[in-house]
Parts: C-alpha cells; structure tokens; sequence
C-alpha cells in the first residue's frame, strides 16, 4: 500500500484504507461491489489502487454523459455489469418557478437537511429545469423529505436516465500568481480578499477542499482540487503552469460563483 499512500495527503489515507477493503471483498466473494457516488478525487484514489488488483476491474457511471459524481463498481474480471445495476435514479423537481429562484446551493442544503450522507447524491443540475441522481434505495427518504425548498413546495418526479440533462458549465477561468500553495493563499487570490480574511473563513470552518471540511490555512492544495467557500461558490485549480523568476506561482483555475 505504500506505493499509493505517497501519491495522496495522510489526511485521504483512511479513504484509501476503506476503499482497499472494498477491492478485497471483491476478489474474495469473485462478486461485484458497488461504491456510493464519489467526487474526481475519489476517483481518482478508486483508479489508483485498481492497479494493485489485476483481477478486478473499476467501472463508473453517474447517469449518460460526463458527470463530476459517479458511482465505482469493483468488479471481478469475466465479468459484466449494466448501468441498471449502479441503482441510481433520477429525479426532476417541480416547484413554482414564477415565485421563486432556485440555485445549487439552494437544492443541495434542502436535500443535505433530509438526513441523507452527501456521498448519495450525485450531480445536481440547475438549468430551466431542475434534476439530481442519487442512490436509487433511498428513494423514500427522498419522498417524504424533500417537500419543500426555500420556503416552496416541490415535487420529485422520476425521469429515465436518456433525459438527465447535461450539467451547465458556467464557470469562468482565472489566471491566478500565488506566493504559495497554501490554502489560505490560493482562496485569497480567487476570491478577491486579504490573506487574513481567507485565512479567517478556513478556521471558521466555511471551506472544504474535495468536499471535505478543512479547518487549516496552511493546507497545501494540488491541481484538481476542488475548493468551496462558503457565500463565494467553488472553484478548481485546473493546471499549475510555472513558477516565476520571483518564486511565486501561476495557476489556472475555473471559479462557479453562486448563484
């Protein structure tokens, strides 16, 4: 295992424990095992360790298209799954759409208050209309959850997978020159503030980093991460292009403000 630890941070090293358990439950029991809708650095610990498994193979599927959250399946070689089999499901919410404006934010935090884990939901796609996959057993709680959002009625209604809409990317790109990796340095850049504001927000615990709660400013982000600050939105460090004469650092990020 050590050959995979040194590829990721200590803080992903129990992440990395579980799902190399998940892999040997699959080569014992010579049974497919079906993983809850991961994050792309989930995903990317998933494809990491497949490699120390020769006989097993990693499938993944969130709903047709590019998704950002999918579910893995761990599967044993000769072997063949179908998408029906990830049990995902599709829900299109109807609400009064004269009344009010719906965003991300909005529908995540109502379907987060339901009581469910967020590693059950999958992409959350605000357009004309409003969609959400999530994990197909839990249906019911859904149901009888989610009734309204922002104060308004909804109703879930199940669409099939052919018409889950693609996810509308209206992010915008942000050169950024950073003196350093550290969090609190690359929010500060992105966002627009004093280093001592962003240092602030990641102690009060209002950013998560891969979808995790990060508490430290001096946490040192890699390209692909993915940062959400709260009341700002999210942004992805997408490439890390060079170091400058004067030691600092330019970045490429795409920055989704909320809605």
């Amino acid at each position: 295992m050590k050959e995979v630890y040194q590829h990721f941070r200590k803080e992903e090293y129990e992440k990395i424990t579980y799902f190399n358990g998940k892999f040997e439950i699959a080569a014992r029991d010579y049974y497919p095992v079906l993983l809850d809708f991961l994050d792309p650095r989930e995903r990317l610990i998933v494809e990491s360790l497949s490699g120390r498994h020769p006989d097993l193979y990693v499938e993944f599927y969130g709903g047709p298209g590019e998704r950002e959250r999918q579910r893995a399946m761990i599967i044993p070689e000769f072997l063949e799954v179908t998408p029906e089999e990830f049990e995902i499901g599709i829900f299109e919410v109807d609400y009064p759409q004269k009344f009010v404006n719906l965003t991300h934010r909005n529908i995540l935090g109502a379907i987060m208050k339901v009581g469910v884990d967020r590693s059950l939901i999958g992409d959350i796609v605000v357009s004309d209309r409003i969609q959400f996959a999530y994990a197909a057993p839990y249906r019911q709680v859904f149901e009888q959850g989610l009734e309204r959002i922002k104060n308004a009625p909804v109703t879930l209604n199940d669409v099939p997978h052919a018409a889950f809409m693609e996810a509308v990317d209206e992010g915008k790109d942000k050169h950024m020159l950073v003196s350093s990796f550290r969090l609190d340095a690359i929010i500060s850049e992105a966002v627009g503030e004093g280093r001592s504001k962003s240092k602030e927000r990641v102690e009060k615990g209002k950013v998560k980093v891969n979808h995790t709660l990060t508490s430290s400013p001096a946490f040192l982000v890699e390209s692909g991460d993915i940062i959400s600050v709260r009341h700002f939105g999210r942004f992805k460090i997408t490439s890390i292009i060079a170091e400058t004469k004067k030691g600092k650092y330019r970045l490429m990020a795409r920055i989704y403000r909320d809605g």
